[in-house]
């Protein structure tokens, strides 16, 4: 049923996912009297789900299916409360923006100027959220990677890397914010992430995801030279932001909306070109990803929802 409903990319569907699983995001909230910086931030993520959207539905890069959006959207949904915080929505919006750049920067079409543009977006991002360096770094090691083919690519990624840094260090001394500093030494202090029951719905997700690398590798020489290096970076992406939440991401799981846009690239390579030798293996693996979703997403009201059942009954 899902597979034949997101086989084929259809702009009506499209607009439906995005718009149910935001709503069902948005349940999240717990008071609709948000503070300005709040709406800020949930502007910033509708801003994030919009281009992810458009993304998907202008280009053949990614896919020609809707599974784009589905799996990109439903990802993104249990964290839309936590992306309230206008500084990591910020960041998501950014990192999206250069993850989509980097997408297209090998193609012939591109500029290479463009890493200029890249290098100011992921400071701005890094700016907005400091652990997201590590993914910084693992975007100029890529850069590194084609000084042979271009060398004045990394010379323009690191200037506009360094380029918002120095202008906020300099703002921040002229007018003695120097809270700017501790705020920074603070953000880049180790806060582990605390376990939570809700984390086990992940696991089955976790072994989706494995399963497509494994498919991933083994076809791997079916792809061109410039898909395969793509797919290795999105990879170390992937890889990056699941330590950075691991390290960072306390009690708060918002970190986990960096790691949507790579899940989505993945299983959207999985779902669009495998041929599991169970025919059935697919449609499982949809449900499974919805389903575990959907219960991450109202693990805190299902008991609230079997109490107003008991109170019901009797």
């Amino acid at each position: 049923m899902l597979v034949n409903l997101l086989d084929k990319r259809n702009f009506f569907i499209q607009i439906f996912i995005i718009v149910l699983f935001t709503l069902l995001g948005a349940t999240n909230f717990n008071s609709i009297d948000l503070s300005n910086l709040e709406k800020l931030g949930v502007v910033l993520t509708i801003l994030t789900i919009a281009f992810v959207g458009y993304i998907d539905n202008t280009n053949d890069l990614i896919s020609t299916s809707s599974y784009p959006t589905f799996t990109y959207i439903l990802w993104i949904m249990p964290f839309i409360a936590g992306l309230s915080d206008y500084r990591i929505a910020g960041s998501l919006l950014l990192v999206t923006y250069v993850t989509v750049q980097l997408l297209y920067f090998e193609s012939e079409k591109n500029d290479t100027y463009n890493a200029f543009d890249i290098g100011v977006f992921m400071s701005f991002a890094i700016l907005l959220s400091p652990p997201l360096i590590f993914l910084g770094i693992v975007v100029f090691t890529y850069f590194l990677t084609l000084r042979v083919v271009e060398p004045k690519i990394p010379i323009l990624g690191f200037l506009g890397f360094i380029l918002p840094i120095l202008i906020v260090a300099q703002v921040s001394f002229l007018l003695d914010y120097y809270f700017m500093f501790d705020f920074y030494k603070e953000q880049l202090m180790l806060t582990i992430v605390h376990f939570e029951w809700k984390q086990l719905f992940l696991v089955p997700i976790v072994i989706i995801l494995i399963y497509s690398i494994i498919n991933h590798f083994k076809n791997v020489n079916k792809l061109t030279a410039q898909k395969k290096r793509i797919f290795l970076l999105m990879h170390f992406m992937f890889g990056t932001m699941l330590i950075t939440y691991i390290l960072y991401g306390g009690n708060n799981d918002a970190y986990l909306a960096f790691l949507g846009f790579s899940i989505m690239l993945m299983l959207t390579r999985y779902f669009s070109e495998s041929k599991p030798k169970i025919e059935w293996l697919k449609e499982a693996f949809l449900w499974v990803f919805m389903i575990c979703l959907l219960i991450y997403n109202f693990y805190d009201r299902i008991p609230r929802f079997f109490s107003l059942i008991t109170e019901v009954s009797f």
